[in-house]
């Protein structure tokens, strides 16, 4: 598994349980409406260097070499809104930001706590607690709460492995 396939299943789950679109940080791209996510990788890969397991894998394409071991990386995730008028009511910017980040850091202790994928297991190992991140923007402030996520997976590198082949069979084939 790579940090993008961990990344990327941590971050569906996110936003099918909360419900909002969940960005990527310092994007150009527009920013959504109010309530929204934003989150950033902030320590892609955490090793402690051990050697990892060291295989040889035959796949459709021939023998490849791969080299599997445990790995951890953190993300940030930042949860704003701010006070607006809406139809049949009025919004606190404030309450709904903080409701949000409740809601996923929730998420991340309950039914993200270990997600399946085809790649293999994203593991969270620690959930930092919800603090408050507001910031004055021009002539409003825009109230944000967060908090970071450590997680764990299996980290695999593959390549080629030419040149090795079973006795008595033809080349690229380990059986």
């Amino acid at each position: 598994m790579t940090i993008v396939q961990a990344r990327e299943a941590i971050l569906d789950g996110l936003k099918e349980h909360i419900g909002c679109p969940v960005v990527l940080s310092e994007e150009n791209q527009p920013v959504p409406d109010p309530p929204y996510c934003y989150y950033s990788v902030l320590v892609p890969r955490i090793t402690d260097h051990a050697f990892g397991l060291t295989e040889l894998v035959e796949t459709p394409g021939g023998i490849v070499r791969r080299r599997s071991e445990p790995v951890s990386a953190t993300m940030s995730f930042t949860f704003c809104s701010v006070s607006r008028d809406i139809p049949g009511g009025y919004i606190y910017g404030e309450d709904e930001a903080l409701e949000l980040a409740e809601k996923a850091h929730g998420f991340f202790l309950l039914n993200g706590h270990n997600i399946e994928t085809e790649h293999g297991d994203v593991v969270i190992q620690n959930i930092g607690g919800v603090i408050n991140r507001s910031g004055f923007l021009v002539t409003d402030t825009i109230r944000r709460y967060g908090f970071d996520v450590r997680f764990g997976y299996v980290r695999s590198d593959e390549m080629p492995a030419e040149g090795i082949q079973a006795p008595g069979k033809p080349r690229g084939s380990l059986m």
